[in-house]
């Protein structure tokens, strides 16, 4: 019975293409791997106590793609699954690229972040594929997405450290309409990242969606006061800050939830 395995990363927000359909996205250390086997049976175990028939679903596509037959998946890993930090990107990423491994087949990572935008929306896990968060999970860079027409528009320079809140309270509800009244808002955020600026569209897009969604402001606020950058990643709740201070930033903001500190990588993940 053959086996193999890959890995991919988590990530953050810098800007949610809900609202305009481009979005923005940089990896994060923490990671999902995915352990995938030939087998006589579907079968899908996570680390995490998450809903996984979708992910049966998009593994049996998976195997049909690469024609790699029937096949176990098992998940592991230091990512927590809290929502916005791109835990189904990632978990589907190191899917597809041990799944490719297994049957022996090389795989372009940028396709692979397609192939993952694709079926995560044809699966349900994502409203627009989410193609900007599987870009930066699977190559290990951030970028600057079209997530319509699945294309990469440019690189972000999104390096250093980071510190991740995962706060006590919910994900909260939301309609796709309110997030697209945001549209007016968000495109200045998309101007600033074509232009390279990804700290004002972080700021930016944090501030619309942190209001839009009703979170409390007040982890936001004291990142700023500190000179960091960020806010809510996706739709939350997790809040995700880049910053030059981070041990002292992640101890500040320890009063509103869990924090980890973590690196930026600039490189795909390597189990």
């Amino acid at each position: 019975m053959g086996c193999a395995s890959a890995c991919a990363y988590g990530g953050g927000t810098v800007i949610n293409a809900i609202a305009t359909g481009h979005g923005a996205a940089f990896p994060i250390s923490l990671k999902v791997v995915a352990e995938v086997c030939s087998s006589d049976e579907y079968r899908v175990e996570s680390y995490a106590d998450v809903d996984l028939a979708p992910i049966r679903r998009i593994a049996e596509k998976v195997a049909e793609r690469f024609g790699t037959g029937t096949l176990s998946v098992r998940f592991s890993g230091d990512l927590p699954t809290a929502g916005g930090l791109k835990s189904s990107s990632a978990a589907v990423n190191a899917l597809i690229i041990a799944a490719a491994r297994l049957a022996g087949v090389e795989i372009d990572l940028f396709d692979a972040a397609r192939l993952n935008a694709q079926l995560s929306k044809w699966a349900g896990i994502s409203v627009t594929g989410a193609f900007d968060d599987a870009v930066a999970s699977a190559v290990g860079r951030s970028y600057l997405t079209d997530n319509h027409k699945l294309v990469v528009i440019r690189e972000l320079d999104v390096r250093g450290k980071a510190v991740v809140l995962v706060p006590p309270y919910e994900k909260r509800r939301h309609k796709l309409e309110e997030m697209k009244a945001l549209a007016p808002v968000i495109r200045t955020a998309v101007a600033y990242a074509g232009l390279g600026m990804w700290r004002e569209a972080m700021l930016i897009n944090a501030v619309a969606y942190g209001y839009a969604l009703g979170y409390p402001p007040e982890p936001t606020l004291e990142a700023l006061r500190r000179g960091a950058v960020g806010g809510v990643s996706g739709t939350g709740p997790s809040h995700v800050f880049v910053t030059d201070a981070p041990e002292e930033l992640a101890e500040a903001l320890s009063r509103f939830g869990r924090v980890y500190v973590v690196d930026i990588p600039q490189s795909p993940c390597s189990t």
